[in-house]
């Protein structure tokens, strides 16, 4: 079990912190009453969205991306789903996963690698705005996923570095070595 993981997700399902309404206001307490959590489980692993799938990009074309996808897909019932469930059911919560979706999935699977992500293909001058191109410049990771929220609307959701939730959450400073008695985890 990846316990930096488990440990963002345990807090994030107690449902209970502080939320600021806006830049100069103060914290409030918050108190959640949902009892079903979403999760975005299954993005990274079919839309490419770790490092190590520009990696396998990089050394091995789309016939090396595909195997890694396939390998990062067929595990993530043993090593994710059972881990996720414990946590989040500990608070009496349920979790749904809308990319595991089995018709989501079944599309999905059946895209080919170039549509999914943008490794391999240019992007547009970064001097011309997006506003003019209609096609914006957006990491290769996810790009169909950062395309349809460019769509929408949510444009900064579109532009956002990747960041693993365990390093959101800082849990990842939590296993052996990499303890900070400063940080507060509440």
């Amino acid at each position: 079990m990846d316990l930096s993981i488990a440990c963002a997700l345990y807090f994030a399902a107690r449902g209970r912190g502080t939320v600021q309404l806006g830049p100069s206001e103060d914290t409030v307490s918050y108190t959640t009453s949902a009892r079903v959590l979403l999760s975005g489980l299954g993005a990274d692993e079919l839309f490419a969205g770790y490092t190590r799938h520009a990696t396998a990009f990089s050394r091995r074309g789309f016939q090396g991306l595909s195997d890694e996808l396939e390998v990062d897909y067929l595990r993530l019932g043993k090593r994710n789903l059972g881990r996720d469930d414990r946590v989040i059911s500990h608070w009496g919560r349920e979790v749904r996963y809308p990319y595991l979706d089995e018709d989501f999935l079944r599309w999905t699977l059946r895209l080919p690698l170039w549509e999914k992500c943008g490794f391999g293909q240019p992007s547009p001058p970064a001097l011309v705005p997006a506003e003019e191109t209609g096609d914006p410049s957006l990491e290769p990771s996810k790009r169909i996923l950062r395309l349809l929220a460019w769509k929408l609307g949510m444009r900064s959701a579109a532009t956002m570095k990747k960041r693993a939730i365990q390093f959101g959450a800082r849990t990842a400073k939590m296993e052996a070595g990499k303890i900070k008695g400063t940080q507060i985890l509440s």
